[in-house]
C-alpha cells in the first residue's frame, strides 16, 4: 500500500496536465512522479508501471489506499466524487450547467483528436510528408477552425467554458487550447478564447501544473505555421 498519493506524468502531455490540473484544484497533496518517454526505453514501459496500467500511458493516480486509476478524464470525475470539497462541478439544482460542465469535458478530447494529425509534422517536414498525412493535416487545420469558432461562441457566455464557477470542463479544456498554442496556434481570430485562456493560465493550479520547461511566448515548434506552408505549396 502506498504511503502516499502519487501521481504518475509525463511533462506537456494533455491527458497529464489534466489531472495535475483537477489534484491542485482540489488542494490535494500528492508526489509527482515524472516518467520520460522522449528517450528509450520508455519509463512508461517498465514493468513497474506496466504493473500499475498495463496500456503504458500516463497519467496513472494511486491513492494512499492503494486505489489506481488512469485516463484522464475518468481520473477527474474519480476526484470529484471522492473529493466534493472544492467541487469542481456545479450542483444538480443547476442542471444546465452541470450538463454543460459534464459534456464539455467530453468535447475536449474531441478537439485534442482533430488537433492530433498534425503532431505527424514532428516526424518529417512539410516537404516530406506522404499524400495520405498531408491531407489528414489540412483537414486538421481547418477542423481545428472550427472547434475553435464552436469553444469562442461557448466562451463569450461565461467566465469559464462551461459556467461562471471553473470546473471540471476547464481541467479537461484548457490544456488542449494551451499545448496547441504551444505548437504555434494563435488565438487573434478569437478574442473570447483569448480572454479565457488568459483567465485560466493565471489560477494557482495552472501555473503549479504548467509543464516544466515550456515558456507562454514560445511555440516550439511552430506545427500550425508548417501546416499553412504545406496548404500553400498544395
Amino acid at each position: 500500500m502506498s504511503a502516499q498519493r502519487t501521481v504518475y506524468f509525463v511533462n506537456g502531455s494533455i491527458s497529464s496536465w489534466r489531472v495535475l490540473m483537477a489534484a491542485h484544484e482540489k488542494g490535494l497533496a500528492f508526489e509527482p512522479r515524472r516518467l520520460r518517454v522522449m528517450r528509450e526505453p520508455r519509463e512508461t514501459r517498465t514493468p513497474e508501471f506496466l504493473a500499475l496500467n498495463p496500456r503504458g500511458q500516463a497519467p496513472v493516480l494511486v491513492e494512499p489506499d492503494g486505489a489506481v486509476m488512469n485516463e484522464s478524464l475518468a481520473i477527474l470525475m474519480y476526484l470529484e466524487l471522492r473529493y466534493p470539497d472544492p467541487p469542481l462541478l456545479p450542483p444538480l439544482a443547476e442542471p444546465g450547467a452541470l450538463a454543460r460542465a459534464l459534456a464539455f469535458a467530453q468535447e475536449s478530447e474531441a478537439t485534442a483528436c482533430v488537433y492530433d494529425p498534425l503532431e505527424g509534422l514532428f516526424e518529417a517536414g512539410p516537404e516530406a510528408v506522404s499524400p495520405d498525412r498531408r491531407a489528414a493535416i489540412l483537414g486538421a487545420l481547418s477542423g481545428v477552425e472550427r472547434e475553435l469558432a464552436l469553444w469562442d461562441a461557448r466562451a463569450q457566455k461565461t467566465q469559464f467554458i462551461a459556467s461562471d464557477a471553473f470546473t471540471l470542463a476547464d481541467c479537461a479544456f484548457y490544456p488542449v487550447l494551451a499545448y496547441m498554442q504551444r505548437r504555434g496556434l494563435s488565438l487573434a481570430g478569437h478574442p473570447a478564447l483569448d480572454a479565457y485562456e488568459r483567465r485560466v493560465r493565471g489560477r494557482p493550479s495552472a501555473v503549479a501544473s504548467y509543464p516544466e520547461g515550456w515558456s507562454h511566448d514560445r511555440a516550439r515548434p511552430d506545427l500550425f505555421a508548417q501546416a499553412r506552408a504545406l496548404a500553400a505549396a498544395t
